[in-house]
């Protein structure tokens, strides 16, 4: 089957994309590279490939996988998608149950548990986002990161970041609305998520099946204590469960909260809804 890899040329484990696709040839042959550098490549790489192959290797991180996300056609029209973790987070990819190594997810990739899957998508509005949305507190601790930070320290990065933005966290008003439910007051934070894996294995939203055709929401109150929320965090890498959580297909947000999707910077989104089955990814069942 026609196969193709897109792959960010700044990743930090570019050098084992050679051992990935030597661990894929029995199943896909020899896979032509297409490397992605600047913003926007790889995006305009998934849309020019989705009509060519059957099968499309994304070789990257979050940011890498939100702009195929953007690129590539929705529902039966593009291709299989696998993913090849290499970035700093993956949580994407940890949300489907694949390891956070592009070996290791070849490995996983080649085996006879992998199967094709349903993936939903959000949209944002003028955006889609493969994982999620991050307003707020998990934004402010990413913003304070560098490329070359992220880059060198991988998923301690976010450590690093959450420490620096926790020092004195701002807030700010919210109202966040998904099926009939509605939480609305001074927030430190909301979490949009299709998967549940948020700053690199962090599971904010541990419900959340990116499947099912629905969006799971998390509110972190200004008025939670900060002693109480960095304590669940480094005991289970989760927050507390009685925290206001929504779930539906569709969620309102009205904020002005800083935004990331998938990590990338982005006015925060007035309406997400749910894009259901978008693509079918590759991932052990």
């Amino acid at each position: 089957m026609p196969t193709a890899c897109v792959a960010h040329v700044g990743s930090a484990a570019w050098e084992r994309l050679p051992e990935a696709l030597r661990l894929l040839r029995g199943q896909f042959g020899r896979v032509p590279v297409y490397p992605a550098g600047d913003p926007g490549d790889a995006e305009a790489l998934a849309a020019e490939l989705a009509p060519e192959v059957d099968v499309l290797l994304v070789f990257g991180g979050d940011g890498t996988v939100h702009e195929v996300a953007n690129g590539l056609p929705l529902g039966g029209d593009g291709p299989l998608v696998a993913l090849l973790p290499a970035g700093t987070g993956n949580d994407l990819a940890r949300a489907i149950g694949m390891p956070p190594d592009p070996v290791a997810a070849a490995t996983e990739l080649a085996g006879a548990r992998a199967r094709p899957r349903s993936l939903d998508l959000l949209d944002c509005g003028s955006r889609r986002a493969a994982n999620g949305i991050n307003a707020g507190f998990a934004a402010a601790a990413t913003d304070v990161l560098s490329r070359r930070v992220k880059k060198a320290l991988g998923p301690a990065a976010y450590l690093v970041g959450g420490i620096r933005a926790g020092i004195d966290p701002p807030t700010w008003p919210a109202r966040v609305e998904a099926d009939g439910r509605v939480v609305e007051g001074e927030a430190l934070a909301v979490v949009v998520g299709n998967g549940g894996s948020f700053g690199g294995g962090r599971w904010l939203l541990p419900d959340a099946d990116v499947g099912d055709g629905l969006l799971d929401v998390l509110v972190v109150p200004a008025a939670v204590s900060k002693a109480r929320l960095a304590r669940h965090l480094a005991m289970d890498r989760r927050l507390p469960r009685d925290l206001p959580r929504l779930r539906g297909p569709e969620v309102t947000v009205v904020t002005e909260m800083p935004c990331r999707l998938d990590g990338e910077p982005a006015p925060t989104p007035g309406s997400i809804t749910v894009l259901p089955a978008a693509w079918q990814v590759l991932a052990p069942v």
